[in-house]
């Protein structure tokens, strides 16, 4: 198997090395975090290695990468530290469950593909993406990098969807509809018309309401207060 070295020492991080080796997908040889981070030697029993200085400390470039961050900052934390380890020339890998049906091409890198998701004919999916269990992607769908999508969320045919844009648990968008970028989709909402850039869906009891921030007010509607997804 190839060498792993996961980025990220988190929860998500240890779900990462779990899913893994429970599909024994690559041999995981340690962790890494850029050198300000770095409190620790050794997490999982694991090594922990500085992320600037990667193939020197492993001792070879025969090793590819994995960032483990899911949504925090709307998916910036990952896109930052994903676009760090490209500019630096790691290869990327893609986690892709044995247990899900995957019937298009996966030409992106660093995407997180879990349990029992489906991904139909036609489909084009990009860099940097999180799709959680049970999840489905619709046959013509268009996902572009660095989205995540919540357990068991459904984006129908022929949907677009932006870069930077989360789907909550649960949530379903309706066939053909257009979601632009840097977009919050919340858990068990139904979309069913577009949706501008910038913008957040909610479904409160009386009525359906789509707010348009700007770029950087929507990155810190979807912060994770501890910081360590």
């Amino acid at each position: 198997m190839e060498k792993l070295v996961i980025v990220g020492l988190s929860a998500t991080s240890r779900l990462a090395l779990s899913f893994v080796n429970s599909h024994k997908l690559f041999d995981v040889i340690g962790f890494a975090v850029n050198k300000q981070y770095k409190e620790t030697d050794e997490f999982c029993n694991l090594p922990v290695f500085s992320l600037e200085d990667l193939n020197e400390e492993v001792g070879s470039d025969n090793f590819m990468v994995f960032v483990a961050l899911l949504w925090n900052h709307l998916n910036g934390d990952r896109r930052k530290v994903y676009e760090y380890c490209k500019n630096k020339g790691y290869r990327m890998a893609n986690l892709v469950s044995p247990l899900a049906v995957v019937r298009s091409e996966i030409s992106g890198d660093n995407n997180w593909i879990h349990d029992h998701v489906v991904i139909q004919n036609n489909t084009v999916i990009g860099s940097d993406i999180a799709i959680m269990q049970g999840s489905l992607i619709g046959a013509d769908a268009v996902v572009e990098s660095h989205c995540f999508f919540g357990a068991h969320s459904i984006l129908a045919g022929g949907c677009t969807i932006g870069e930077q844009s989360f789907v909550g648990l649960h949530a379903t968008v309706f066939d053909d509809t257009h979601i632009g970028k840097k977009c919050i989709i919340g858990a068990c909402t139904a979309v069913k018309r577009n949706m501008p850039d910038y913008s957040k869906y909610i479904t409160p009891s009386d009525s359906i309401v789509i707010k348009q921030y700007t770029a950087d007010e929507i990155e810190n509607k979807l912060v994770f207060s501890k910081n360590v997804r």
